[in-house]
């Protein structure tokens, strides 16, 4: 939903060289409604101090990585690239979760709010995947390493590592090198 919020800051910015007020009105409307459709994923994240506080560090963490990944040589947007970082980043609200004792609710909270950021709020079946998968507990299967790897650098990122963003991209880099690794959500299965 941020792309609303995009496009209504854009009709905002336009409208106003252009002193065309309903361009500006109506980006004003886009603005609030993706705001507010963003702050309705993120409810359970945001009402509640211990999640709110984790979804933080762990959005943080995120950010970070991501805009180290921007100069990757790999195709993080394929469905490869989307899987490994879906599976990382789930390690991290995994790590996160069990840091604090977080109750399933909490969980589930923290993870619809990170996952709300990553964009993958348009593949609900690909979300689903991705947490059935973590709650199988298959470690045996070559895609959990993913989730393992990324709880191990959010544990090392609250406890003060100053490098756990470039150590994030070196792990997402490696995983996506790595022939085993799945190419798509379906090989979780």
């Amino acid at each position: 939903m941020k792309y609303i919020s995009i496009v209504g800051i854009g009709l905002i910015i336009w409208g106003a060289i252009t002193a065309n007020w309903f361009n500006v009105g109506f980006g004003a409307l886009l603005f609030a409604v993706g705001f507010l459709i963003d702050m309705f994923k993120k409810r359970g994240a945001l009402k509640d101090d211990k999640v709110f506080q984790f979804y933080r560090a762990v959005s943080e963490l995120i950010r970070s990585i991501r805009e180290l990944l921007e100069d990757s040589k790999n195709d993080l947007r394929s469905p490869k690239g989307k899987l490994i970082q879906g599976l990382y980043f789930m390690g991290m609200i995994d790590a996160a979760s069990q840091a604090s004792d977080m109750s399933d609710q909490q969980f589930l909270d923290l993870f619809k709010a990170v996952f709300a950021d990553l964009d993958y709020e348009f593949e609900k079946d690909y979300q689903d995947e991705i947490l059935l998968f973590h709650q199988r507990a298959n470690l045996q299967h070559c895609a959990y390493s993913a989730i393992t790897q990324g709880a191990t650098l959010f544990n090392s990122f609250i406890y003060g590592s100053k490098l756990a963003p470039p150590n994030g991209k070196i792990d997402i880099n490696r995983l996506f090198e790595d022939p085993n690794f799945p190419a798509s959500v379906e090989a979780l299965q």
